[in-house]
């Protein structure tokens, strides 16, 4: 059924839209967090105790914040479509689908913005109990930030914001759409870290699972507002390409969603009816029924208009879409009035100091057997699920296209994921946490054991060998979107030594000689930054030393860097007088590390007898530096292929 007569680009135009539904959706939403701010008076200062901070602030907080989460999701989804679902031109600069996917996102994240902003103010009168305009003054406002993490949260939020609409503003390539897109996304993380998901017991979990939550449903409802829009849009013919990867996407994000809805309301609420009935899981099996109806509709979506649409038959897919937003904004009302319900106390007395600070208690110190005392990290779990994942359904393309992969790749992929979950997942990760001498062990799998094995998985040849050559709906080549990928400027510098030996010795000295240890292991988040940062940088090091070596001099002089970078790390922890992160470790007071300075010259002993796993592929690479595991598609001698060629490298 032809569109093309009524048309709109995306939320924002003049000309009839996907405007009004994101406005009536807007207005469910409003009245949904509203309507429970007022029906139950429930604020996180009547919670504690506090004054009353008054009805501006007690109604005024939930209806900014709604407009805050809507907004970062509208920003987020406008960023998808023109980094992911729409390809660019050749030459890397974005067509115009995603062009004016860009000028909207930078509309949204002004928005997105300018609610973070009135978010600090109002925030700051609830925690103090005072009326809105008592902390309107800078002074007492600038004094009660530092000390109040929602309200710093919510301004490092607005710093972003700010940026990606600077960002959108500026930018006219898929590269920087790309990066901006993953900006925003951080930008959703700093207020999911905070609040009362960062407290109480099981608060690692539930900070964890907030997080993947919010990231989730922000490109799930904001892609689907920005793939409806451009349904209705002069560039719909980019649908074909765009609806069907936004399909599977929003199917992860779904499951997402589910997945983390679940282990947030397990560590929150006790299976006790008086729990289940009470105002918090009230609203959270609300908010569950309402994301299983989602799904339902995301069920028939998949099954009776994807098709269709892609075909050019749109009208079922507005329909049923415009009332997946409305609900989806309503959601976000509801969403944002369970996170300011108290949820009910399950814990039968105050939390020991490292449950305050971990999320879990240390009774013991770790003995034999302690890799089986584990707890599990929810991030990289799903980290490792999609590592394996995306590895299997490489190999049944690949041997789909006629390609034997060789077991050993597979086995070292398959070991380098068991290495990440033993890293974080283990014994080893949950006393990682608060011991530095197990924590170091924990850096070295992640820094050096890992990304050794993975990068001996060869996941680009393989990508290469299970990808067609050929779209079958006629859109880019998957093949060629990689190689033009893996040509981006960015990119190829990174895989280049220098900049890898820098960004590995340079990140190994800053964490551990000049201080970021200190600032980053006190948090939830800080820590999964720390274990983030080891494994990634610990990749592009590993790709880096098995790729096209350069002349022998400088082979020799950056294997030289990596070895005094690993002494330099190594060395002062034995011979420094001051701990490393003294006041945090102090503060957990673990009755078996009496020690710090003692503790810290373990720490420093299993640092450098860890580095000792880089020794192997040094050697190799001084040698002759080849042997790039990803440099061709398949391994020599093992591909029958019956693959029709390649269209161009470079095509989207």
């Amino acid at each position: 059924m032809p569109q093309q007569s009524a048309v709109s680009s995306l939320p924002g135009e003049r000309r009839p839209g996907v405007l009004p539904v994101v406005v009536v959706g807007s207005v469910a939403g409003l009245l949904v967090a509203g309507g429970i701010a007022g029906a139950s008076g429930l604020s996180i200062s009547a919670a504690l105790g506090l004054p009353d901070p008054g009805a501006l602030t007690t109604l005024g907080l939930p209806i900014v914040r709604v407009v805050a989460d809507i907004a970062a999701a509208l920003t987020v989804g406008c960023l998808l479509l023109a980094s992911v679902l729409v390809p660019p031109q050749v030459n890397g600069y974005l067509d115009v689908a995603g062009y004016r996917s860009v000028r909207v996102a930078a509309a949204c994240a002004g928005v997105w913005a300018g609610a973070a902003l009135l978010m600090v103010p109002l925030t700051v009168s609830e925690a103090v109990g005072r009326p809105l305009q008592d902390v309107l003054a800078p002074a007492p406002l600038l004094a009660a930030v530092p000390l109040l993490s929602t309200s710093g949260a919510w301004l490092l939020t607005a710093v972003v914001a700010l940026l990606v609409a600077s960002g959108c503003r500026a930018s006219l390539s898929w590269g920087w759409s790309t990066v901006l897109l993953v900006v925003a996304i951080a930008g959703l993380l700093p207020v999911a870290a905070s609040g009362h998901s960062a407290v109480g017991g099981s608060h690692d979990i539930a900070t964890d699972s907030l997080m993947v939550h919010v990231a989730a449903a922000a490109l799930w409802v904001g892609g689907l507002v920005a793939v409806l829009a451009l349904a209705v849009s002069p560039a719909s013919g980019r649908l074909a390409t765009a609806l069907p990867r936004f399909s599977t996407i929003a199917l992860w994000c779904w499951a997402l969603m589910a997945l983390s809805g679940v282990v947030s309301l397990g560590v929150r609420v006790p299976l006790t009816a008086d729990s289940l009935f009470s105002a918090y899981g009230s609203l959270a099996v609300a908010k569950i029924g309402a994301l299983l109806v989602l799904g339902m509709i995301g069920l028939v979506h998949r099954r009776r208009t994807v098709g269709p649409a892609s075909r050019g038959e749109r009208g079922a897919l507005l329909r049923l879409g415009g009332v997946e937003v409305v609900l989806m904004l309503a959601t976000i009302g509801l969403a944002v009035g369970l996170g300011r319900t108290p949820p009910p106390q399950a814990e039968p007395g105050p939390p020991s100091r490292t449950e305050e600070t971990l999320g879990y208690s240390l009774t013991e110190a770790p003995g034999f057997g302690f890799l089986l005392d584990a707890r599990l990290d929810l991030v990289f779990a799903l980290l490792v699920t999609a590592l394996f994942g995306g590895y299997v359904a490489g190999l049944r393309g690949a041997r789909a296209g006629g390609v034997i992969w060789p077991w050993t790749r597979t086995s070292a992929w398959v070991s380098g994921c068991v290495v990440i979950l033993v890293a974080t997942s283990s014994g080893i990760g949950r006393y990682g946490a608060a011991m530095l001498s197990v924590g170091v062990v924990s850096q070295v799998l992640l820094s050096v054991v890992a990304p050794i094995l993975l990068v001996a998985g060869a996941p680009l040849g393989l990508a290469r060998a299970a990808l067609p050559r050929q779209d079958p709906r006629g859109g880019p080549s998957p093949r060629g979107s990689l190689e033009w990928v893996l040509r981006r400027p960015t990119v190829a510098i990174l895989r280049q030594p220098v900049p890898a030996v820098a960004v590995f010795v340079g990140g190994q000295a800053a964490l551990h000689l000049f201080g970021w240890l200190d600032l980053l292991l006190p948090t939830q988040t800080g820590r999964l930054a720390v274990d983030a940062f080891l494994l990634l940088a610990g990749c592009l090091l590993a790709a880096a030393l098995t790729g096209e070596a350069p002349r022998a001099a400088l082979r020799w002089g950056l294997a030289a860097v990596v070895a005094a970078g690993s002494i330099g790390v190594g060395a002062p922890l034995l011979t420094r007088s001051a701990p490393i992160a003294e006041e945090y470790f102090r503060g957990l007071a673990l009755p078996w590390v009496p020690d710090l300075l003692t503790e810290q010259q373990t720490a420093g002993t299993a640092w450098l007898f860890g580095q000792l796993a880089l020794l192997p592929l040094l050697i190799i690479w001084l040698r002759d530096g080849s042997g790039h595991p990803d440099r061709s598609a398949v391994p020599s001698g093992s591909v029958r292929s019956t693959r029709a060629p390649a269209t161009t490298g470079g095509e989207r």
